[in-house]
């Protein structure tokens, strides 16, 4: 009997011991997010932080925290100076990690790998310049002779668009005299012409008129406003760029407009500058295709008289289904326009569907206007595709030709040099040490956990470098269409990433370097 027992304690001893020494698995183990937070952080640990919460805030469409660097750069400009296998890296983790038993393919996480895409590709560019000849993304040239304001290009998930106002200049001609744009989010507004009220600056933020001085403007969702130059440049925080080239013709305000995207998008895009699929012969197409345009031919007005009158009744042909038909299909709305409106205006206003009275090529200019308008448009460097358009505009309008322009970088030379301490970097300061003694509020360290704790933030709306947002004289009526409205709730963080750094694989299988 005591033997029995004593068996019987020993079991449950031997029991407990067991259980006391059982590894039990975690329930902790971070996300796939949670370890992509830690290796941007890792990779930075000030930059990296600021980066991963903007890419954050930009996928649940909530404003960017303020800058704590003094690099002026979106958070896709940032990203593409990330150590190039370091984006490897985090690219094949993503893809490795998506898979139907755990997908990662939610809003950070698909837009993190979208950035990271934009960094490795190629990019491509439309234009609209002069008269206003069109240059699509697929390199198909036409002249859009018309007044109004139409969608020049736009993307399917809603956060990029450009729309252009042509304003006439005489009874057959028509210039950019406004562009107006949603940058991610942010609806902003260049006024050559016409503006909603009477400022001394074209720019105008969410209805309200904005000045620049000298240095870069942020916007609320990433994207950023810089001159250079002539040049005003607008980049969105996912990459694509908008080059506003502001011009005068004989008394007149113009603007001419260079468009950048990236050539390995997933979007899709639509507008005057084509849908940028590689194909040149459907960019003339009506919105979803619903009417089909006289068959697209590139029009030489040079050589054999016969082919050259042929091929001008086919321009003329083309160039009034584009001002009429063409042109109806892609204009803006009071419910879709992204411009401002003084009291008593809207689009309306600045339509007229019976322009031009005459359809006008470079064939009307004699031999002489067209030889001495080739020669300096070619001495100005003007690439062939574009060499039509500048004769015209030469010849017609005596426009000074207008290369495509090619301001450096925001990235150009940028060394990111390893930061002590955050410093404050936003349009209400200069760049400011938190060690100043100026008594402005700077922003803390950075926590351990990057969605606990965001920089300061101020309501003042100023820029630095007394870069201000100027009250408008009068009443200004705005037009904010539905697809940009953002929410104003901030998202909640229940994922805490772990305080140990996670193993990415790098190249074959091994951990990628930091």
């Amino acid at each position: 009997m005591k033997i029995i027992i004593l068996f019987f304690f020993l079991g449950i001893l031997q029991e407990s011991f067991s259980q006391e020494n059982m590894v039990i698995p975690s329930t902790d183990k971070p996300s796939v997010t949670d370890n992509i937070l830690i290796e941007l952080k890792d990779w930075d640990a000030i930059r990296g932080l600021w980066l991963s919460e903007s890419i954050m805030a930009m996928s649940t469409n909530q404003a960017i925290p303020d800058r704590t660097f003094a690099e002026e750069l979106t958070p896709y400009e940032l990203l593409s100076l990330m150590p190039k296998e370091k984006r490897e890296d985090l690219k094949n983790y993503i893809e490795a990690n998506n898979t139907d038993a755990q997908p990662t393919n939610n809003a950070f996480t698909t837009l993190l790998l979208a950035l990271i895409n934009n960094t490795f590709c190629r990019t491509i560019q439309g234009r609209s310049y002069g008269d206003p000849h069109l240059k699509s993304f697929d390199n198909a040239t036409y002249s859009f002779q018309t007044v109004g304001e139409f969608e020049l290009s736009k993307s399917s998930d809603k956060n990029f668009e450009i729309q252009a106002r042509q304003k006439a200049q005489s009874d057959n001609f028509s210039l950019n005299s406004a562009i107006a744009m949603n940058v991610f989010g942010d609806r902003v507004g260049f006024y050559a012409e016409d503006a909603p009220s009477r400022n001394v600056t074209p720019l105008f933020l969410d209805g309200a008129p904005i000045q620049l001085h000298g240095r870069t403007y942020f916007l609320p969702h990433g994207g950023t406003i810089r001159l250079n130059g002539s040049n005003y440049i607008i980049t969105w925080p996912t990459g694509e760029i908008l080059i506003l080239n502001n011009r005068v013709s004989g008394g007149t305000n113009f603007i001419n407009v260079t468009v950048t995207i990236f050539e390995c998008s997933t979007q899709a895009y639509s507008g005057l500058l084509g849908n940028a699929n590689k194909n040149i012969n459907d960019d003339f197409n009506g919105r979803n295709n619903n009417q089909s345009p006289p068959v697209y031919q590139a029009f030489s007005t040079f050589g054999n008289p016969l082919m050259q009158q042929a091929s001008i009744i086919a321009e003329k042909e083309y160039l009034s289904y584009l001002s009429q038909s063409f042109a109806d299909d892609w204009r803006v709305t009071d419910m879709t326009t992204l411009f401002d409106y003084s009291s008593g205006t809207n689009t309306a206003t600045f339509t007229d569907r019976r322009f031009p009275k005459v359809h006008l090529t470079v064939a009307d200019l004699n031999a002489n206007q067209q030889s001495n308008a080739r020669q300096r448009c070619e001495a100005m460097g003007v690439v062939p595709d574009e060499m039509g358009g500048c004769i015209f505009d030469q010849g017609y309008l005596n426009i000074a030709p207008n290369p495509v322009p090619s301001p450096s970088l925001a990235t150009e030379g940028v060394v990111l040099n390893k930061l002590e301490r955050p410093l404050l970097n936003t349009n209400t300061h200069q760049i400011l040490d938190p060690k100043n003694p100026s008594g402005v509020a700077q922003p803390k360290p950075p926590s351990e956990n990057p969605l606990e704790e965001k920089p300061e933030k101020t309501d003042v709306k100023t820029n630095g470098n007394n870069n201000t947002i100027i009250n408008p004289s009068q009443p200004i009526q705005i037009k904010v269409p539905n697809i940009i409205n953002k929410p104003t709730t901030t998202p909640t963080n229940t994922n805490k990433p772990s305080n140990t750094s996670p193993v990415i694989p790098g190249k074959n299988g091994k951990p990628g370097k930091g």
